[in-house]
């Protein structure tokens, strides 16, 4: 027969909140972990809010680590829970450098890659680096022009995020722009001053990427206005 402990995190991880409040109530150590989580970080990854909910309003620590070095933020916004990543803000969860994944991507790259702009744009006034890079030397603004993610690159833009900032690979955000066919997103990393000339590692500049992309003759005549040869 399972502990109550045990029995509290799976009914976390299923949401079941009647009964995360009766193991509450019988003693179920709102810290604990099994299977390598608390009850809050199961409950943040599967996007169980109500859950969530209730255990902060219990005392569970926010900002509990677990043996991989993940926070509950962390797994709600790997999973992208945006309610709950709000939530867990609000509740004074960390997000500097040291949350990060395995990619060591942190909760500001990670909301950019899922086009949250707003949240972007709360993590970055309270201090989050906008030029941090995960593993491969993606930025914020690269992961949110890998997307697609219009008002997100233009939220980074404002804040100052560094358009011309080329990944392990040599890509930059305009040759991403160009090879998605991107209008919108190439016409803004121009007006910001987006280099039009960088070589990535395989050869391909701006100009060649937009010339395969899907909006070939725009792209590449918005490339060559501002020089591109």
């Amino acid at each position: 027969m399972p502990s109550i402990h045990e029995s509290f995190v799976n009914a976390c991880i299923r949401g079941d909140l009647a009964v995360v409040k009766q193991h509450l109530v019988d003693g179920a150590d709102v810290e604990g972990i099994w299977r390598s989580c608390t009850g809050l970080m199961w409950a943040a990854a599967e996007g169980y809010l109500p859950v969530v909910e209730l255990l902060l309003q219990v005392g569970a620590n926010v900002n509990t680590r677990n043996e991989v070095n993940y926070t509950a933020i962390l797994y709600a916004a790997e999973t992208d829970q945006r309610d709950i990543v709000l939530t867990l803000l609000d509740h004074g969860a960390q997000t500097d450098a040291s949350v990060c994944n395995r990619y060591e991507e942190t909760i500001l790259l990670l909301m950019a890659r899922q086009g949250h702009a707003d949240i972007v744009e709360r993590l970055a006034q309270r201090g989050d680096n906008l030029h941090h890079t995960n593993k491969i030397g993606d930025t914020a603004l690269y992961l949110a022009v890998n997307n697609g993610h219009a008002p997100t690159v233009a939220s980074l833009i404002k804040l100052g995020a560094n358009v011309n900032t080329a990944n392990i690979g040599g890509w930059t955000p305009l040759m991403m722009a160009s090879a998605r066919g991107d209008i919108d997103i190439i016409e803004m990393l121009l007006a910001q001053g987006a280099d039009v000339t960088p070589t990535n590692r395989w050869g391909g500049t701006a100009l060649s990427e937009a010339q395969q992309s899907f909006r070939s003759s725009q792209a590449v005549a918005m490339l060559r206005q501002a020089g591109a040869e």
